[in-house]
């Protein structure tokens, strides 16, 4: 038996923490690894039931102020009813001086109406000069701000919360947390940023500091309604020029503002009047043309359409959307990435009927292996392997809680559509996933999906993971998947499993997984990195480990140390090693907010007759193994001139690489952006035929943004992209006329840059120019 069997079937017996299940494990024959992964599932799911405990949130209390005319927004907080209200106070730092009050005094007052729930935030500052704004479009990143936000778990699950946050400029944050913002791997799925809810800010300065009024609507909430309802509610304020953050509900380091277990009380909200539908209409209409050239002719098509967006409250915490004649035209376009690896590369989704409650469909590893990755839905790939915009019929969602267990359910229809040669069949999909919060901080869930395809074909999963706290520093998690397909007269299937854990200190953070994958697992809804991997080795196991050491220095320059070690690698079915990887990390983060740092990386690969061309170069087969150092740096990223340094050298499988990577920009405010992006691959590669083959990849890229208002902004991409011969420009012009409601201008251009082109910028492939009108009617 190999090694990895053994380990596998002792960890499983591990997770329960029972000697009799210890021997038992021990005991049972290894007849397959589905068999083993299911052992460790189920033991885990009965720890989690023992291990329930009482909540630990502290006794932090809010008591709002029930009003009865709505507020006139303006950010100056001078209306009568706000100095009705108790205010909440008594910041404390979590950084740079941990445990103790925090250097400038906030208060924060909450009031609510009939249809509006309203926070007003006082931000006193001792040198009002020295207030920090960088951002003032929607969804700017705030970290180099002065900023307040606001987490509310409006089910008091003490797992799950969303969270507003602005900036002394107005900026717009807002993000929806599952799991207390857990990361399980190198991408954190369980903070979804890229939703947008409905919700308005204003603000003002004077010479005492700034100040925020929030109106958020109680349509863009889920709660249960009655006469004495209380939130899970904390409040963090940060202080850019002293690298300052301060909570409400003090939160211990490492942990952030999504640690809702540990949040304070928003006590007895009257919403017994909250039990009718509300139902909110959003009508879109557009008008707008493209241009097609080719060799022999151009070709203009007008596009005059419309559709319709529709949300009805079943109660107050389940809501159905419907979508007909779903458009995306305003969504941006994807940053260019260089493919260095035998896999896929991971897009993410930005299409805003998607990013509503998406975290409750997630499963699986983030960007590696998910059963449902949306972007499936309305993008395909033609005969060339352009990616093609199918058009979206219509389908609908039904999202929200019961109690304690969340539900999650997607039907989407999808119509063919013919690209030159290449005929994309209809498609539907479906989707059911449904958890249950356990206990204090866990949960355990199912998920299932279909695809279905015109022809008769269909690709299908099911799979069960569970999310496991056990105290305030230890977590661990797991899922077991199966998938099935059929394709033309063949049908295969497979499974996937994996068992994660992560212990969270103050210093120390360590993690551990194991993974096992069988050669025909495929969730073709979802997202499978290594595919080839697993076809070509008949599957495959992956085991790792990550230690992390983050001291934070007192009254040093060095704001805080973040060295760190992972390793790792995969073994075929049969024990045969095929990658290894060591990845030795050393950085700190300076008090300026500076980042700087060393690594060294180095990885085992193992190539077989049909191991994926890499940058077009087919390797010629055999063991290989790479040394390589990275270096980087980061400067003050609040400053008005930015940039960030990175450098790669050394060797690459059997050749050797340099990749310099140069990001920075400059900007006047919160205004205006301007951001230059470089990146150079210079790789040389030794094919099958023992040629020596040296690709040289040059990216090139601006964005650039100008906000008129928080309302009114002007965004551009331009990208250009040696690999591919692509030159691609984006223009979004976006007027927000309400919460919900848009007004957009777009328009994109992709010119072909190829070596038959003496256009500086490349002969033109197509041209779009959109108008778009959304209008959110509240009924």
């Amino acid at each position: 038996m190999h090694w990895y069997r053994a380990c596998n079937r002792a960890l499983a017996a591990t997770w329960s923490g029972q000697a009799a299940a210890v021997q038992r494990a021990s005991a049972l024959p290894c007849a397959t690894a589905f068999r083993r992964m299911a052992m460790a599932l189920c033991m885990a799911a009965a720890l989690m039931l023992q291990t329930a405990g009482p909540a630990s949130a502290q006794e932090r209390e809010i008591v709002p102020l029930r009003i009865l005319e709505a507020l006139h927004m303006d950010g100056v907080l001078d209306e009568g009813v706000w100095q009705n209200a108790l205010a909440a106070s008594g910041f404390t730092q979590q950084r740079p001086d941990e445990g103790q009050p925090a250097t400038e005094r906030t208060e924060v007052r909450v009031l609510y109406d009939e249809q509006t729930l309203y926070i007003g935030v006082w931000a006193y500052d001792s040198d009002p000069s020295r207030i920090i704004a960088t951002q003032m479009a929607r969804d700017g990143d705030l970290a180099d701000d002065d900023y307040f936000q606001i987490i509310l778990d409006t089910f008091m699950d003490r797992q799950n919360g969303i969270l507003f946050a602005t900036n002394p400029d107005g900026a717009r944050y807002d993000a929806q947390v599952r799991n207390e913002g857990r990361s399980e791997g190198r991408f954190n799925t369980n903070i979804l940023t890229d939703w947008n809810g409905v919700w308005d800010v204003y603000t003002s300065r004077n010479e005492e500091g700034w100040y925020a009024e929030m109106s958020i609507p109680w349509s863009t909430l889920r709660f249960e309604t009655g006469d004495d309802v209380d939130f899970g509610i904390n409040l963090e304020r940060q202080i850019r020029r002293r690298n300052e953050q301060a909570f409400w509900a003090p939160v211990i380091r490492p942990f952030n503002i999504s640690q809702v277990s540990v949040a304070g009380t928003l006590a007895g909200l009257n919403l017994t009047r909250h039990d009718q539908r509300y139902l909110q209409v959003t009508p879109y209409s557009l008008g707008g043309a493209t241009w097609t050239y080719d060799p022999t002719e151009t070709r203009r098509d007008d596009d005059f359409d419309g559709g319709l967006d529709v949300k009805y409250g079943l109660t107050n915490n389940l809501s159905l959307d419907m979508t007909y004649n779903t458009d995306f035209s305003q969504v941006e376009v994807d940053d260019a990435q260089v493919n260095l690896t035998q896999f896929n590369l991971f897009f993410p989704e930005k299409r805003t009927f998607f990013l509503e409650n998406a975290g409750l469909f997630r499963f699986g590893v983030a960007r590696e292996t998910e059963l449902f990755y949306s972007r499936n839905i309305g993008l395909a790939r033609d005969g060339s392997g352009a990616l093609r915009q199918v058009p979206i019929t219509g389908g609908g969602r039904m999202t929200g809680k019961a109690g304690r267990t969340n539900l999650g359910l997607l039907l989407m229809r999808t119509g063919d559509e013919r690209f030159g040669d290449t005929r994309l069949e209809d498609n539907i999909y479906a989707v059911a996933r449904v958890s249950q919060d356990v206990g204090e901080k866990s949960n355990i869930g199912f998920i299932l999906t279909n695809q279905r395809v015109g022809g008769g074909d269909y690709n299908r999963a099911a799979g069960a993971d569970f999310n496991l706290a056990i105290g305030p520093k230890l977590a661990v998690s797991g899922f077991l998947a199966g998938t099935t397909f059929k394709q033309d007269e063949s049908s295969e299937s497979g499974f996937a499993g994996r068992l994660w854990s992560r212990w969270n200190g103050p210093l120390w953070q360590l993690e551990g997984l194991y993974m096992g994958v069988s050669e025909f697992f495929d969730p073709g809804m979802g997202f499978f990195s290594r595919r080839s991997l697993a076809r070509n080795f008949g599957g495959f196991h992956e085991v790792s480990g990550r230690v992390f050491y983050t001291p934070e220095p007192d009254n040093s320059v060095v704001r805080r140390w973040f060295p760190h070690a992972v390793v790792g690698a995969t073994f075929g079915d049969d024990g045969t090693q095929l990658t290894r990887m060591e990845h030795y990390h050393f950085e700190f983060f300076l008090t300026g907010g500076e980042r700087a740092g060393i690594t060294l990386d180095r990885n085992y690969t193992r190539v077989t007759a049909d191991t994926r061309p890499i940058l077009g170069v087919k390797l010629a087969p055999g063991n290989y193994t790479d040394a390589a150092s990275r270096m980087h740096y980061t400067t003050n990223l609040s400053k008005p001139l930015f940039a960030d340094f990175q450098l790669i050298v050394g060797q690459y499988i059997n050749g050797n690489r340099r990749s310099l990577n140069l990001e920075g920009g400059v900007r006047t405010g919160s205004k205006f952006t301007f951001g230059p992006r470089y990146e150079l691959n210079d790789v040389s590669l030794t094919d099958a035929g023992n040629m020596e083959r040296d690709v040289t990849a040059h990216l090139f890229g601006i964005r650039t943004s100008y906000s008129f208002s928080p309302d009114v902004s002007l965004n551009a991409l331009v990208q250009w992209d040696t690999n591919r011969d692509r030159f691609v420009s984006n223009f979004r012009f976006n007027y927000i006329i309400s919460p919900g409601s848009n007004i957009y201008v777009v328009y994109n251009e992709n010119r072909d840059n190829g070596v038959t082109s003496d256009a500086l910028l490349g002969e033109p492939l197509d041209r779009t120019l959109i108008v778009k009108l959304a209008y959110l009617f509240d009924l």
